[in-house]
């Protein structure tokens, strides 16, 4: 199967034009699948943004506009859920215009430039969707840094892991997720798509370096610090 790497730089609280954008490369993409960063819809971190009124609701919103444009097509997206009070950061996965699964994140950084739990209530459910034979669990950001959603996901008979990321640059910090990325391949064995986001936030700068990680190493590789769609070949 084709994935499309789609390593974009969404700006934080332009919901209509990150919307534009996502719905854009579904349609004119030549993939299978399109996986797009975490809170893609929204862009990362909207943080006071969600006080706002309707905000969310407009994020969720934009999701259904989506969720239209995937005829023929999967598509992994990052946005806020609300399920009654509460509130994620989730990847929905999107196959012929419905939802099959959403992910809420279970691993919320709280530290740093990080206040996540300020905001949102961790997921539980290490989630698992099948497409073209394979059965693909999808993360986000923080769960691929600890081994436990991974490992949780091997265990329902993953055989590849799509991780939806928005991971600022530090020093060392690209070849920081390539370690991380090889520890969770020496424990599972189990292929990697990792898609972080480009572009600058509030003085916080997203490196991309998105990637496809089998056998121990980055197959393919996005330019850091670029937008750029990669469409690599899962078989």
């Amino acid at each position: 199967m084709k994935i499309a790497l789609a390593q974009i730089n969404p700006i934080v609280g332009d919901i209509d034009g990150n919307t534009r954008k996502i719905i854009s490369l579904i349609k004119n993409t030549k993939a299978d699948i399109l996986v797009f960063p975490e809170l893609s819809i929204t862009g990362y971190s909207p943080q006071d943004l969600m006080l706002r009124k309707n905000f969310i609701e407009e994020n969720m919103n934009a999701m259904k506009k989506v969720i239209k444009s995937t005829t023929n097509k999967v598509a992994v997206v990052g946005f806020i859920e609300k399920v009654y009070e509460n509130i994620y950061n989730s990847a929905a996965i999107i196959r012929n215009q419905q939802i099959m699964e959403i992910h809420h994140k279970i691993c919320l950084p709280n530290y740093a430039i990080f206040d996540e739990k300020r905001w949102f209530n961790p997921g539980s459910q290490a989630t698992i969707f099948e497409f073209g034979g394979k059965r693909i669990g999808v993360s986000i950001c923080e769960d691929i840094w600890f081994p436990e959603t991974t490992k949780r996901q091997k265990d329902k008979g993953a055989e590849l892991i799509i991780n939806i990321s928005a991971s600022p640059y530090s020093k060392g910090k690209i070849e920081a997720i390539e370690n991380v990325l090889m520890k969770r391949w020496e424990e599972s064995k189990i292929p990697i798509v990792y898609v972080n986001q480009v572009g600058a936030q509030d003085g916080i700068v997203y490196y991309g370096h998105s990637m496809y990680f089998k056998d121990g190493k980055a197959i393919k590789n996005c330019r850091s610090f670029e937008e750029e769609i990669l469409v690599v070949d899962v078989k």
